[in-house]
């Protein structure tokens, strides 16, 4: 990252971890064997990808992302608990994330699977806890709960671990589902929590859309070597790496077109979108 871009993550990122820590000072009452394992998750080192979505949208509608940030704790709590029971043997079944153990082999998968359920809940908690109007709220939850829910991500999950991704097309739903829904739900939510209009989240519901899609499309082409078995699950499958570029590339140029309703306070989205096309990790 670079320019513009790096120094609005560094600014909003930071503003996103203190908000962050606030959110989660009351789990020191809760039994250490919980939240231990939360903590090891939710403050492992993931790219707060989707909080930063969060609180550039806000910033691109309405100039100032501080209301977006119970919204983006909230998204990066879900995005964090689907991590975990992803891992579980019963799932991905994977050992080692960001270069460390996953919790279950840290914890034990019991307490792997309760710290799970208590991120999701908990995020839902801080939804509740949110000083928002209360219109706001109510959309703020349905969204939520729609993106991680059984029309989202989790509908995504069971076509992943299903066998039902053959296609293409298949691919290309499993993929909106499990990565983009939350994506697309970051950038509508960060806009929502800050009051911004119908026109201003539709063009970044576009705009996640897309952005989940490329983030997906670029994943395959760093983990092509994965997909050894054949089983369809990498977009390399289906098309040659020629095609794949093209398809990255009109996706990003997609996600750009839809900031066109939010003029120059976009221009780090758009940024955005050119580092996730072109990134090497």
């Amino acid at each position: 990252m670079k320019s513009a871009l790096t120094a609005a993550r560094k600014r909003l990122l930071a503003a996103f971890e203190a908000a962050l820590l606030a959110e989660t000072a009351g789990w020191k009452a809760w039994p250490e064997a919980l939240a231990e394992p939360m903590r090891y998750s939710l403050f492992g080192g993931g790219k707060r990808v989707r909080p930063l979505l969060a609180l550039l949208a806000a910033e691109a509608t309405t100039g100032d992302a501080h209301d977006a940030l119970p919204w983006a704790a909230a998204i990066e709590m879900i995005h964090t608990y689907s991590l975990v029971h992803d891992d579980l043997p019963a799932m991905d079944d994977d050992d080692e994330r960001r270069g460390r153990p996953t919790c279950h082999i840290a914890f034990g998968e019991a307490h792997a699977i309760l710290a799970g359920d208590a991120l999701l809940t908990e995020a839902f908690g801080v939804l509740a806890r949110a000083n928002w109007p209360a219109e706001r709220a109510i959309r703020l939850v349905r969204l939520a709960h729609e993106a991680a829910g059984s029309s989202g991500m989790i509908a995504g999950q069971v076509l992943d671990i299903g066998g039902a991704v053959r296609t293409l097309a298949q691919l290309e739903t499993m993929q909106r589902l499990k990565t983009g829904a939350l994506i697309r739900a970051a950038c509508m939510g960060g806009a929502i929590a800050v009051g911004a209009t119908a026109a201003q989240v539709e063009a970044l519901a576009q705009y996640g859309a897309a952005i989940g899609l490329l983030f997906q499309i670029t994943d395959d082409l760093l983990d092509a070597a994965q997909d050894a078995e054949g089983d369809g699950r990498n977009v390399l499958h289906h098309m040659d790496l020629n095609a794949v570029h093209a398809w990255r590339d009109n996706v990003a140029a997609e996600a750009i077109d839809a900031l066109q309703p939010l003029g120059d306070a976009a221009a780090t989205l758009a940024e955005l979108a050119h580092f996730v096309a072109h990134r090497q990790v």
